[in-house]
């Protein structure tokens, strides 16, 4: 009898153990968003999408650190991981893109748009509206879709 409680015990301990080393990771400010591209700065130049092009050309940040992406007419997937922001700004990593590859017609962003899998850090406005995505050589710029 002795024996068969200090199994049970020795269970629970180990369960509880277990448990105690689980951790929930917290939620991303990003996942779940949805953004629109409306600028992409260049060497010091910057395009400006109208309203119709940002619409197509789109950036999701799903659970699971997963990114969808619209290019223009092709549509991409990727991973993201991004650290909790300091005062809106943050690392992030984009890893490859993968798309269709359809020929979209001029103009469009979207070779541009999938470079973004060169990003480093990410910056947020206050209100959320406003997303910065920066690499090395581009800095893209997005508006929260509604």
């Amino acid at each position: 009898m002795m024996m068969k409680r200090l199994t049970v015990l020795a269970a629970t301990a180990a369960t509880l153990a277990l448990g105690a080393c689980v951790t929930v990771p917290d939620t991303h400010p990003l996942t779940g968003t949805e953004w629109q591209l409306v600028a992409i700065d260049t060497s010091g130049s910057t395009t400006t999408l109208t309203p119709a092009l940002q619409q197509r050309h789109t950036i999701a940040f799903q659970d699971g650190g997963e990114l969808q992406l619209q290019l223009d007419c092709n549509r991409g997937r990727s991973t993201w991981t991004a650290g909790q922001p300091a005062n809106g700004a943050g690392s992030i990593s984009i890893g490859p893109v993968g798309s269709t590859k359809m020929l979209c017609p001029e103009p469009s962003f979207g070779d541009e748009l999938a470079r973004v899998s060169e990003a480093q850090r990410y910056t947020t406005t206050l209100d959320g509206r406003q997303l910065v995505i920066e690499s090395e050589a581009l800095r893209y710029t997005f508006a929260a879709t509604e």
